[in-house]
């Protein structure tokens, strides 16, 4: 095992840190697992020190889970300025999207197109990453029906869709830096009647036209995960077991060894769909991915942790990979090109078992490159 690095500089945040204080420190912080939208949104007291958060928030997940609520339901958009910073970066595996008045234009325009957007708090995992420096992974299942003109399906249809997304923050002084955004946009496209891969196709053409350095930063990304060295946390987290399990999977292909460490009635939630239980479905999705990507490499580049009502514990992997399209599968025929896929997974730990597997990806812009888009025909890639 590599020793995980005793680091106090965070400006390097694409790796992970080690938390300085225990994964379960602050009982008073609960999740929103099993409590009702009233119970989350009650005020409280503060029991949590919060250096630089504005009063409201009593502890780290009510920040998360009243901030979200504020800007997307009651519709407070300008408080974008005030939960994130000037010069953030957001990353998603469709390209990164950078600074302040950005993510306020992108929250504008997604309520302009889907007014009734609801957004549900299902968990938020998070940890101390140094000290007065947050991490959250927030997992959110999201409904919303198309009310005006949307960019990608057009005029009002009053089509539905519901969908997973998480949101992985770095937070500061109640400002979010850096976010990574993994969304379930291919199975929110089947819910509107559209069928992935030919939304993907239109999305790779228009990919070709324009500068073709806007699409850098994939390559720029595969070349951290072809670079990485897997950091590890401290002994006895709760990560090392699924962070194990996955390296298992998709580094040394041991899927049997992979599927020792989980339950074997684990419920699996997959993305576009992918529903099912057992040890034998888990392997499925996991074989499905790495099968059709050969030379792959992987990197697992943050972890945290919390207890959950009833003894269990809620793990938050974020993770990336990327190797070449070269054998056919899900996403068609091989196609020769490098793919890069990076995501969330979020576990449930009972007697250090895993019970549940909710992973998300955009598994929309993975197809979107299968197709050429997003810099996969640039010179110098793999084809």
């Amino acid at each position: 095992m590599n020793a995980m690095p005793n680091r106090s500089d965070v400006s390097n945040t694409a790796n992970p840190m080690t938390s300085q204080l225990p994964w379960n420190q602050h009982p008073l912080v609960r999740s929103p697992v099993g409590r009702t939208i009233g119970d989350l949104l009650a005020l409280r007291p503060r029991h949590q020190p919060l250096d630089g958060f504005d009063d409201v928030y009593c502890d780290f997940v009510d920040y998360i889970v009243r901030c979200t609520h504020r800007i997307w339901e009651e519709k407070d958009i300008g408080l974008c300025r005030t939960h994130y910073a000037d010069d953030v970066v957001m990353h998603t595996l469709a390209g990164p999207a950078k600074g302040r008045e950005t993510v306020v234009q992108g929250t504008l325009g997604a309520l302009a197109a889907y007014a009734d957007r609801q957004v549900i708090a299902e968990d938020v995992i998070w940890c101390e990453d140094a000290p007065t420096v947050f991490y959250s992974s927030h997992r959110i299942t999201s409904r919303s029906t198309l009310e005006g003109s949307d960019a990608l399906y057009g005029a009002a249809s009053g089509a539905a869709q519901m969908a997973t997304t998480v949101a992985d923050c770095l937070v500061r002084e109640n400002r979010i830096v850096e976010e990574w955004l993994f969304r379930d946009n291919a199975r929110a496209a089947l819910q509107m009647g559209y069928a992935p891969r030919v939304v993907a196709l239109t999305q790779a053409e228009g990919d070709k036209a324009g500068d073709p350095q806007r699409h850098a930063w994939r390559r720029q990304w595969m070349d951290k995960v072809r670079s990485a060295q897997q950091a590890w946390p401290e002994a006895g987290h709760p990560a090392e077991g699924p962070m194990r399990m996955l390296r298992a999977a998709w580094v040394d292909d041991l899927y049997g060894e992979a599927a020792a460490a989980v339950s074997p009635s684990i419920e699996v939630r997959w993305p576009t769909g992918r529903r099912g239980w057992g040890r034998g479905y888990l392997i499925g999705c996991l074989v499905q991915l790495r099968a059709q990507l050969h030379d792959f490499h992987f990197n697992i580049e943050h972890w945290a942790a919390r207890p959950l009502p009833n003894g269990e514990v809620a793990v938050a992997l974020r993770w990336a990979g990327c190797g070449v399209h070269a054998s056919q599968g899900a996403w068609g025929p091989a196609s020769g090109r490098e793919i890069l896929v990076a995501g969330s997974s979020h576990y449930v730990l009972r007697n250090g078992r895993i019970v549940r597997d909710q992973t998300v990806f955009d598994e929309l812009a993975v197809l979107r490159q299968v197709l050429g888009g997003l810099g996969a025909d640039l010179p110098g890639a793999t084809q």
